[in-house]
């Protein structure tokens, strides 16, 4: 009676991620990378590594970014279309306000939003 035996651990290497990048494309990498719980740091270390070498990583720190940025603490980043609750808070005797994220917008550091209050929503977009 043949028993069957446990898969082998497939590990994957920042080598192995920006062989997959220059063959493949970020088709490659999400091929490499689907179904792993933190692929971050090894996806972070192919990027540093490849701009280190003067590749046009342009497109892999796009991917890097919107799917396997560090975040810290708290929820993780709301997807386009996905609804959340935020509570306002207050600073001292400042007035309420809301922490909200901008990148599923597409708004970085220094961006520019348009945001119109209506009577019951606020409304924010990308300028």
């Amino acid at each position: 009676m043949a028993s069957k035996k446990a898969p082998k651990r497939a590990i994957v290497s920042f080598k192995d991620l920006q062989i997959a990048y220059l063959l493949d494309g970020i088709a490659g990498v999400e091929k490499l990378v689907s179904g792993r719980k933190n692929a971050g740091p090894i996806l972070k270390r192919a990027l540093k590594e490849m701009k280190g070498q003067g590749r046009n990583v342009e497109t892999l720190e796009a991917y890097v970014n919107s799917k396997h940025s560090a975040l810290g603490r708290g929820r993780s980043m709301p997807n386009v279309g996905e609804e959340r609750r935020y509570k306002a808070q207050q600073i001292a005797d400042g007035g309420t306000f809301l922490r909200l994220p901008l990148t599923p917008i597409g708004v970085k550091k220094g961006g520019v939003v348009k945001v119109r209050f209506e009577a019951d929503r606020v409304i924010v977009t990308k300028v």
